[in-house]
């Protein structure tokens, strides 16, 4: 790990993080994932509304996880993925909210892409948890409707297959959570 990179603040490197995947920049967003990252993919449809992101940042809300990624190498499969699925690949509206202990940060915005293959619209609205220890993130929780993605109709490559089934198991360990994003 590199001094800056120890020295970023949780804000910074989930600002980063966003900044890379819009620049569809791989190595930008591989510099802010410690190598075991975990990416969980939460269904709620309470991003809509401010009152409901507000709700999912206090964690007053939950989701329910759709995909569980494991590890900074399955994180980057998944991210080339998007990369080729989504030309653009940005966020409308961005705001950061900062929890109270410094080490996670709240990101919401409102997607505006196009799928590559078909031009057709997709737009979501999202709130992200980043869990950030010694400037690389550990955990992101990205809540939004699963439904809209999923109406896409798009193929899942290996990692997202895999994330998917990760999520099925989560739903039956007893040790791990279907709806914390945690």
């Amino acid at each position: 790990m590199t001094a800056a990179s120890a020295t970023r603040t949780a804000l910074e490197t989930a600002q980063e993080f966003i900044r890379g995947v819009e620049a569809k920049d791989f190595e930008a967003v591989r510099a802010t994932l410690s190598p075991h990252a975990r990416q969980l993919f939460m269904h709620s449809s309470r991003t809509t509304t401010e009152a409901g992101a507000a709700d999912l940042v206090a964690d007053r809300a939950k989701g329910f996880c759709v995909a569980d990624v494991d590890g900074r190498d399955e994180i980057m499969a998944y991210t080339q993925a998007l990369f080729d699925k989504f030309t653009p690949l940005i966020w409308r509206d961005h705001t950061w909210t900062l929890s109270e202990t410094g080490d996670a940060v709240y990101f919401s915005g409102r997607g505006d892409m196009i799928v590559t293959s078909n031009g057709r619209s997709y737009r979501n609205t999202y709130v992200t948890r980043f869990d950030v220890d010694d400037g690389r993130i550990v955990t992101m929780a990205e809540y939004a409707n699963a439904f809209l993605y999923a109406g896409l109709r798009l193929t899942p490559n290996g990692a997202e297959f895999r994330a998917l089934l990760r999520a099925i198991a989560r739903m039956i360990n007893p040790t791990l959570s279907a709806t914390s994003g945690h």
